[in-house]
């Protein structure tokens, strides 16, 4: 009869079914896929020196469909868009300053850290502020307040 195949013979000593499912390989090697859930972040590997991607500044405010800011290894200026000593991050917002923070990035682990750069209007990491020349670290999702502007964090490796 036409149509369709006919489906494979039983497995013997399983019980009539097709046989167990293959196994899941481990999503890390030399782990466990149970195990392999729990397991930190990896580092960002250096690249020989040059500034390493480590995650993003996003923006929806004054910004309907989102504005976004690489954050790279190394130091990245945050200020005001406009002035003349051109921000890495610069943003279009009368009350943050020309040079408003500086956020450093860890390459070997993903991590960032802001510290405030002698602002008018002050800087906030979920609202709490962050006093000036006091380093504080960021982790995905934290909110950062440059004077009335509200950057989401986000971070490739967050632990």
């Amino acid at each position: 009869m036409g149509g369709v195949p006919a489906p494979p013979p039983p497995v013997p000593g399983m019980g009539g079914g097709y046989g167990a499912p293959p196994p899941v390989p481990p999503a890390i090697p030399g782990m466990s896929a149970r195990t392999a859930d729990a397991v930190s972040p990896r580092p960002i590997p250096d690249a020989g020196g040059a500034p390493v991607l480590i995650g993003f500044l996003v923006t929806f405010q004054n910004e309907p469909t989102g504005k976004f800011w690489p954050l790279r290894s190394g130091r990245s200026v945050v200020g005001r868009a406009g002035v003349d000593n051109e921000a890495d991050v610069a943003l279009h917002d009368a009350s943050a300053s020309a040079r408003h923070a500086v956020i450093q990035g860890d390459p070997s682990t993903g991590q960032a850290f802001v510290e405030d750069a002698g602002s008018r209007n002050g800087t906030f990491i979920n609202e709490n502020k962050i006093e000036k020349g006091t380093q504080r670290q960021l982790h995905d999702n934290d909110r950062l307040r440059l004077g009335s502007i509200t950057l989401v964090v986000k971070l490739l490796a967050s632990a």
